[in-house]
């Protein structure tokens, strides 16, 4: 949770009577509440900044803040009042009513459902007080449900500050944990920690985030002691203790199912909503204001385009489970300070005199998608040899990008839209260079707040126990919050396989990306999964429907095969990279060798190239080794014989059919034989692939003991090898009865 002292829980909202000066004096003065103050004026009435200091002129010739004479936009956001803040000034004007835990928590920006609560809770208090009934055996334990940042710590210390004051418990203190923490310590840890520092000291409210740590299903036993433990002192310390449990909504529902008589001994429950763009705004402008002490101006104003557009965007990860409210707020406005600083220094370095305490349209949303096409990345993705479909997949979702950046600048919904994405494709089809490049291109336009690349396999999201599987998969989707996650050979999460338990882990790492990414505009990462067309359509087909919503498997990026000639520039650019060269004749051997490469089942692409100068450079040393030593060359330069030893077994083709053959079959089954290779030699003349037209499957037919048709494929193989229909001359023999 957020400290009150740092965080932005606390944000109190805009007030219309507030202004520059008052923002000045509560940031300076050392005395003033560690919440946020009411800093910042609403659009329809806002000031003139600050003028920027002598010199500092803005570096470009921007809009200038909305002027009070203007016509107001109703696009604007504008601080909305609190119904319950409204009700508790009523009481305090007309019943005389004073707490000033209350008074903290009216102030604060949002938490509208939590401000009811309370009042509920201070009218049943004052009604026992009017009716003389004793509230010493009322449970006021309590749930706090809600995502980060919404001020769950802030609040828990005004509810204790309130149980104090309305006389419900004796003491304020507020010890904080986790149910994590708790499960380690053990349950005789907590137990001294309630009895000896909690209620011997006079009382108090323990506090434990995360309390579903206590029952998850991959906790230790231990955990579920600890809050046996908890319940029992609760009960036994009434009027002392005050627990104040902490969670997300679904993974609650461990915790309620552990103890049917839990919903009586926690009456209250608090849901903390994430705050909605209004409220982000009115956070947003409050941290502008104390952290530059009222001296940033915005290009359009505080309440303008840009402002609206940032802050649009952050919303969009509103009721995702981790959204960071305050602390998301937090995030972007470090994010529009580093590209400010960023520019600021380069104008500098070209000697420009930039505005220090100005915020710029690229700023504040960041540069234009179009600068995608003038990235280093988008040069060098561009210039890879072949993958076509691959770079027209990229730019045509660069266009997309660029179409919702104008959507949104034109304040419409920009279209449903995801960067992650599905890479189909074998092995050595330069999937993970892509991934790079395309991670670098998302990060350059600001789409990705790292561009870093992590790469994962499906066995590191899969755990070896129950529950395990969905830890491991959301610590390794948070570690890669801004970066590119590719998850390679993704098909292997299908549970479709033998053995239910270990489907039910994969079952579970599947759930757990769907629950916690969501796939829309602003997202700040971006997942690609990796592999087989077939084999991750089937897995799409056999998994949480959800997948398919958050993975464009109908518009994939699809990495064909490298053929011969593609091959061939990718070798000449690694020969390039590592100092070495071939003779014209060493390349035309080296092409036979990667055209022959692709008819192997296990072709791999690239690889191939790796492995055949790995292959050369061996060659080419053992050739040097049996020359006199100083007669050694080390220029690097390749002949025929180091990419293929058997480079020349093409030239002598035809006679060597026939001398290979003669007496040992008819003559005119090596004159047919003789012709094929001829057909073969002319085809690869003319630039066409002998195999389209050379027939390779027969039908040998002659009487018993002369035709036997694994002796006659062994005599003709031999021959046939020139043609490059197979590399190697493996013959298997089968029969019917196999």
């Amino acid at each position: 949770m957020l400290d009150p002292t740092q965080s932005t829980s606390g944000l109190h909202p805009p007030s219309p009577s507030s202004s520059i000066s008052s923002t000045l004096m509560n940031a300076r003065d050392p005395s003033s509440s560690p919440e946020l103050r009411d800093t910042w004026t609403p659009a329809s009435s806002c000031p003139s900044p600050v003028p920027s200091p002598a010199g500092n002129s803005p570096s470009i010739s921007p809009t200038q803040p909305l002027d009070s004479n203007m016509p107001h936009d109703p696009r604007e956001f504008v601080p909305k009042s609190s119904a319950a803040g409204k009700e508790w000034e009523r009481q305090k004007r007309i019943d005389h009513a004073d707490d000033a835990a209350i008074d903290r928590l009216t102030s604060m920006i949002g938490l509208e459902e939590v401000k009811w609560q309370f009042l509920d809770i201070k009218d049943k208090v004052q009604t026992c007080k009017l009716q003389k009934t004793d509230l010493k055996d009322e449970r006021f334990n309590i749930v706090f449900q809600g995502n980060p940042g919404t001020g769950k710590t802030t609040v828990a210390r005004i509810y204790a500050e309130f149980l104090k004051s309305s006389g419900l418990l004796p003491s304020s203190n507020l010890f904080e944990t986790s149910g994590a923490k708790l499960a380690y310590q053990g349950a005789d840890f907590t137990e001294k920690l309630i009895k000896i520092d909690i209620v011997e000291k006079g009382g108090g409210v323990l506090f434990v985030d995360e309390t579903y740590q206590l029952t998850a299903p991959h906790a230790s036993a231990e955990g579920r002691r600890v809050l046996d433990i908890i319940l029992t002192e609760m009960e036994n310390n009434i009027g002392k203790l005050v627990v104040i449990f902490v969670g997300y909504n679904k993974e609650m529902e461990s915790f309620f199912e552990h103890n049917p008589g839990l919903s009586s001994r926690i009456p209250y429950t608090l849901q903390f909503t994430d705050f909605d763009d209004v409220e982000l705004w009115s956070i947003l402008c409050d941290l502008i204001q104390r952290k530059y002490e009222g001296n940033m101006e915005v290009e359009r104003g505080m309440s303008g385009l840009y402002m609206r557009v940032a802050i649009r965007r952050l919303g969009r990860g509103r009721g995702i489970r981790g959204f960071g409210n305050a602390r998301a707020v937090q995030n972007l406005l470090a994010k529009i300070s580093g590209r400010q600083a960023k520019r600021i220094a380069e104008e500098r370095r070209n000697g420009g005199n930039p505005n220090y305490f100005f915020f710029t349209k690229e700023d504040l949303i960041g540069p234009p998608p179009t600068k995608a096409f003038q990235s280093k990345a988008w040069t060098a993705l561009k210039e890879l040899t072949g993958l076509e479909a691959v770079k027209k997949s990229a730019e045509c979702m660069i266009d997309m990008i660029v179409t919702n950046y104008e959507r949104e600048l034109s304040e419409q919904k920009p279209f449903q839209f995801s960067l992650n994405r599905v890479f189909f494709g074998s092995p050595g089809t330069g999937k993970t260079t892509v991934a790079k490049l395309y991670g670098q291109i998302l990060a350059d336009i600001g789409l990705l707040s790292n561009g870093e690349v992590l790469i994962k396999n499906p066995s590191d999201f899969i755990g070896e126990c129950l529950g395990k599987s969905e830890a491991k998969t959301r610590a390794i989707l948070g570690a890669t919050i801004g970066k590119v996650l590719i998850i390679d050979e993704a098909y292997m999460l299908n549970n479709s396989g033998a053995g239910a338990q270990h489907d039910t882990y994969k079952m579970a790492v599947i759930d757990t990306i769907v629950a916690e990414i969501q796939s829309v505009p602003g997202d700040d990462r971006c997942i690609l999964l990796l592999g087989y067309e077939d084999k991750l359509r089937d897995m799409f087909q056999n998994v949480n429907p959800g997948l398919s919503r958050r993975f464009a498997i109908d518009n994939p990026f699809r990495f064909e095969d490298f053929n011969a000639s593609q091959l061939i520039e990718i070798l000449k650019l690694k020969m390039k990279d590592q100092g070495i060269s071939a003779t014209p004749s060493a390349m035309e051997v080296a092409f036979q060798m990667l055209d022959r490469a692709q008819m192997r089942p296990n072709f791999a692409n690239g690889g191939e190239v790796d492995m055949l100068i790995a292959t050369a450079i061996s060659n080419y040393q053992n050739r040097q080794s049996s020359e006199p030593f100083e007669e050694r060359a080390t220029d690097g330069l390749f002949e025929p014989v180091d990419f293929g030893p058997e480079f020349d077994r093409n030239v002598e083709a035809i006679a060597n059919c026939r001398r290979q053959l003669d007496g040992k079959v008819e003559n005119k089954i090596i004159d047919k034989l003789e012709d094929y290779l001829r057909i073969a030699h002319s085809a690869k003349r003319g630039n066409m692939d002998p195999r389209l037209v050379v027939p390779t499957n027969f039908v040998f037919k002659g009487p018993p003991g002369q035709c036997r048709p694994l002796s006659n494929f062994k005599k003709t193989k031999p021959a046939f090898t020139p043609i490059q229909h197979r590399e190697d001359s493996t013959a298997v023999q089968s029969c019917i009865g196999d």
